[in-house]
């Protein structure tokens, strides 16, 4: 049984003008070099067909990726929200529902983080730039390579973000322009960056449901202790098997 590892699913991204779905290979990697196994779903909204692959699997990843719809959290589109994918935006809701529901656990990334956010009642800045009041905004799409942190984070003691770093404070990467807004119900903020935007958050129980705003999957290679939200995440996939 300690050998057992963990099939966890992974959302694509999607080209809807190619029709192709892809997956950036540091998600797979991190998941492999954590001890799991990762399948990638495909792009699909199918609610049959994705019941059976999160019934299947022991967790899920929801991956970086384009705008959601504002529509999902009651707001028109504004000038300043991007490139949206409603097929993407309908099967990680789901997706992220059933494996809730399931009592999976769930990690997202970037867009992961909002999209888990607006499942469960959240809402988004669409820009933050252009919606935040803060004159004091630090930089939030980086012109660095990807796998350099170029701000901190503040995170909040006994959190499991503060688990993986065993910090209060971390330097991570910065590939966004939008972020949570209204925490939704049930989640509490685990790290801030300077300037007030939330970079984590995490379901209030002992559940693994985080959300991180930064890329883990592009700095663990530099630095392993990226990867320690990846080993904690599996950790919490092979405890449910």
């Amino acid at each position: 049984m300690g050998r057992y590892r963990p099939v966890i699913a992974v959302t694509p991204a999607y080209d809807s003008e190619k029709g192709i779905s892809c997956i950036n290979t540091g998600y797979c990697d991190g998941i492999m070099e954590a001890g799991g196994v990762p399948i990638l779903m495909p792009l699909t909204v199918d609610h049959h067909v994705i019941d059976i692959i999160i019934k299947k699997c022991d967790g899920l990843m929801v991956t970086g990726g384009p705008d959601l719809d504002a529509r999902l959290y009651g707001e028109q589109n504004y000038q300043f929200n991007g490139e949206i994918s409603p097929l993407r935006d309908e099967m990680e809701i789901y997706a992220i529902r059933t494996a809730f529901e399931g009592g999976k656990p769930i990690l997202g990334i970037c867009r992961g983080i909002q999209v888990i956010n607006v499942t469960f009642g959240g809402t988004l800045y669409q820009d933050i730039y252009a919606q935040s009041n803060r004159k004091d905004m630090i930089k939030h799409s980086q012109s660095a390579p990807r796998w350099y942190p170029t701000h901190e984070i503040i995170i909040e003691k006994g959190s499991k973000v503060w688990s993986a770093f065993g910090s209060e404070k971390a330097a991570v990467n910065s590939f966004h322009h939008q972020a949570v807004k209204d925490v939704a119900p049930g989640f509490k903020v685990s790290s801030r960056a300077p300037d007030g935007i939330i970079e984590s958050i995490e379901h209030e129980t002992d559940r693994f449901v985080v959300g991180v705003q930064w890329h883990p999957e592009h700095m663990w290679k530099n630095d392993g202790i990226y990867l320690e939200l990846f080993r904690m995440f599996v950790d919490s996939c092979k405890q449910g098997c």
